[in-house]
């Protein structure tokens, strides 16, 4: 289990939408959820097609939304996130691998993914220490609704900085 960092010396930075300073690997994972949208509503699982992203696979971590209060369960985990916690995180629940996830800045962001309906951008030092040096991070998470309404899972691209 990752324990929280004590302090957060950078002042974190959150928007809907990425800036256009956002890391490339960033841009690209907006860019193509908004190119799957469907007409109407949000795109869902069976929209995602990782073969049209291959370049980002390492950064992607597909969650499950399950239950109410909603729980997070890993669904698929790229390779970065792999090497950067020192194992394969697939199904297993956030709440889980964090301590004091529920609450925490991360859960928070991933409500308001699911309430609002729309993704959430944040650039900003990392809330849990990690086996590598690493010392912040650059993300977005991207709700998918297999029905177009429901937020079932969060595609989130994170990219780690040193």
């Amino acid at each position: 289990m990752l324990h929280p960092k004590v302090a957060e010396p950078w002042r974190t930075l959150e928007s809907p939408v990425p800036p256009a300073d956002c890391h490339p690997k960033i841009a690209e994972g907006y860019a193509y959820w908004r190119r799957i949208h469907p007409p109407h509503g949000l795109p869902g699982r069976q929209h995602f097609d990782p073969t049209h992203i291959p370049g980002l696979l390492r950064h992607i971590r597909m969650l499950d939304v399950e239950g109410q209060p909603p729980r997070f369960k890993v669904r698929v985990v790229g390779t970065q996130f792999t090497e950067r916690l020192g194992q394969d995180t697939t199904g297993q629940y956030l709440d889980e691998l964090f301590e004091d996830f529920e609450g925490s800045r991360f859960h928070r962001g991933l409500l308001d993914v699911i309430e609002n309906k729309r993704p959430i951008w944040r650039r900003g030092p990392l809330q849990w220490s990690y086996p590598k040096p690493y010392s912040s991070a650059e993300r977005i998470h991207l709700p998918l609704a297999r029905d177009g309404e429901t937020v079932d899972m969060v595609l989130t691209v994170t990219v780690y900085l040193t």
